[in-house]
């Protein structure tokens, strides 16, 4: 299950920071947002991106038997992804609820990543 969850992450990843920089930072050009505005996107989703890509590596890692996680640490990798998920949802249901109906794909694999991962907790 750790393989699973840590390519899928890694995928994950690599999708994030090519929608954020090839669809979102080209519509904010398109409409001559300012200079600022278009960094942060790129910031924000190059972040995430990597957030996703070290997390699917830890897992990878954990899988391959080079990292052993022991106690409260097993549970970092899952918090990690709950807390952006959490974010995100927070954002969306109080500040853009337009959001909601275009993350549904993206929060589905987000469940079915932490349920896979709430599963290989041992």
């Amino acid at each position: 299950m750790k393989l699973m969850v840590g390519v899928i992450l890694i995928l994950m990843s690599v999708v994030h920071v090519i929608y954020g920089e090839k669809k979102l930072v080209k519509e904010l050009m398109v409409l001559k947002a300012d200079n600022s505005l278009i960094g942060s996107l790129r910031v924000m989703s190059l972040q995430g991106g990597v957030l996703l890509l070290f997390v699917g590596l830890i897992e990878l890692m954990i899988y391959i038997g080079a990292i052993t996680l022991f106690g409260i640490s097993k549970f970092f990798p899952l918090g990690i992804i709950c807390l952006n998920v959490i974010c995100c949802l927070i954002v969306s249901i109080f500040k853009h609820r337009e959001l909601i109906k275009a993350m549904i794909p993206q929060l589905l694999i987000f469940f079915i990543i932490i349920i896979i991962q709430l599963l290989s907790i041992r």
